[in-house]
């Protein structure tokens, strides 16, 4: 393969695994620059683009050229105003049967994907409730449920249901202007509006949407100047009647670092959650999937697929497309036998990411952005003392070590405190549906990776 049908075929493997949001806002115009000895340079459009490659995704960008280019030695970023070659669509050379999830371009952000709509999105008893929401928010947007909240963790289908709304609307009431943007490119617009002397623009960009979909809202978190532009374009938006709706992987109260009246505004229409599927309708998805790409699997390996991948739809999606895409290559029929050793890998990097005291911090750490050494400390602090007894919990009950074990690895607790600390957390999920949230959230997180 060229470099050009490297990048493609790398991009596709990256967009399965990265969300959305990330994905869209942070590849959409790079590519191959350069590939000889072992040296590749990626193409990007601005320092803010390099630095975010270099620093968030630099490991997960090696790690899929090397399966194209295994004397990858070194990446390197350059900047260049020069656009990316076009993308073509189908990037499997001589296909013998539809090039399924891999022929799809690239679509800018902001864009609403027309393949996302409510006849495509499946339901059951895990999404219900967002998906009535969404129904009836895109039948009278601005008069019901305003502003939507739905949070749920990665690749539960949050931004299909979004964009579903966004497209419905579009097809009721053509007229209505609808902006759909990832909150990275919502503060990333923002600025560049600054350093460009085009805040009037920015602003009557969002502040006149008649709909505003904005994917992944916890990454307002830290951005102060963002935030209070949002507080802005919020008010002006919800004192118009106009519809506002915003995902998240984590409840309003618990995400980290957005300003009190933010969150307050957050909370103050319909929150939904997404929890990962069942069985029964990962069963649903798959069936669903091999018909809109027109291939057939037999029900056992629908079956073996469903119980083995259990973490979200988009990792479901991409382990059908392995199937596919070995089969297509190598001009076989689906089988079992295929499908097991195809997903072989998969499987067993899900199944041995064996669970562990360091995962459970970081894991919590991050959560609540708090720092590992202060949830082993001994500040005694509501923000702290909360994350510790989630610790406590967590480790009792996914590891099951004894409570002197998990007193030690807590800075040396007495055993009768993790008692009463893991005690208290069993009571307060009972009673309390934001804690009951929180932890099942810490849950998928842990074993989604």
């Amino acid at each position: 393969m060229d470099k050009k049908k490297i990048w493609q075929t790398a991009l596709g493997e990256l967009e399965v695994v990265l969300s959305k949001a990330n994905y869209r806002t942070w590849f959409k115009e790079t590519f191959i620059y350069s590939c000889e000895n072992g040296i590749v340079i990626i193409a990007v459009p601005n320092s803010f683009t390099e630095s975010w490659l270099r620093d968030k995704f630099h490991n997960q960008i090696i790690e899929t050229l090397k399966k194209f280019i295994p004397e990858l030695r070194e990446i390197i970023y350059k900047i260049t105003t020069q656009k990316p070659p076009e993308i073509e669509k189908i990037i499997i050379e001589e296909p013998a049967i539809p090039a399924f999830s891999l022929n799809e371009t690239i679509r800018k952000p902001g864009e609403l994907n027309p393949k996302y709509t409510f006849e495509t999105y499946i339901v059951g008893s895990s999404n219900r409730l967002a998906h009535a929401t969404s129904i009836a928010v895109a039948s009278e947007p601005g008069t019901k449920h305003n502003p939507l909240f739905i949070y749920g963790g990665v690749g539960l289908g949050k931004t299909h249901l979004i964009q579903a709304v966004g497209n419905e609307i579009s097809r009721r009431k053509p007229r209505k202007k609808i902006i759909y943007a990832p909150c990275e490119k919502f503060a990333s617009e923002f600025i560049d509006s600054i350093q460009n002397k085009k805040t009037d623009f920015f602003k009557n960009k969002y502040r006149n949407a008649d709909v505003l979909l904005i994917d992944d809202i916890q990454f307002l978190g830290g951005k102060e100047s963002t935030q209070e532009e949002f507080f802005h374009t919020f008010n002006s938006i919800y004192q118009g009647n106009r519809q506002i709706i915003l995902t998240s992987d984590k409840p309003p109260q618990a995400l980290s670092n957005v300003a009190n009246r933010l969150v307050s505004r957050f909370s103050g229409g319909m929150v939904a959650d997404i929890k990962a599927p069942d069985l029964e309708m990962r069963q649903a998805i798959l069936l669903a999937k091999c018909k809109e790409k027109n291939f057939s699997l037999e029900d056992k390996i629908i079956n073996y697929v469903a119980q083995n991948v259990q973490s979200n739809i988009r990792e479901l999606e991409g382990a059908l497309n392995k199937i596919f895409t070995h089969c297509e290559i190598y001009n076989v029929t689906p089988s079992l036998n295929i499908a097991t050793k195809v997903l072989d890998e998969i499987i067993a990097s899900g199944k041995m990411q064996s669970l562990n005291p360091e995962k459970i911090f970081k894991v919590i750490s991050d959560f609540f952005s708090v720092k590992k050494e202060e949830i082993l400390g001994k500040k005694r602090q509501k923000e702290l003392v909360h994350p510790r007894q989630i610790s406590m919990l967590l480790l009792k009950q996914e590891l099951n070590y004894s409570f002197p074990m998990i007193g030690k690895l807590l800075g040396g607790k007495d055993h009768t405190t993790i008692m009463y600390g893991v005690r208290k957390m069993e009571k307060e999920i009972q009673k309390n549906p934001q804690i009951h949230r929180e932890i099942s959230l810490i849950k998928e997180q842990l074993y989604i990776g």
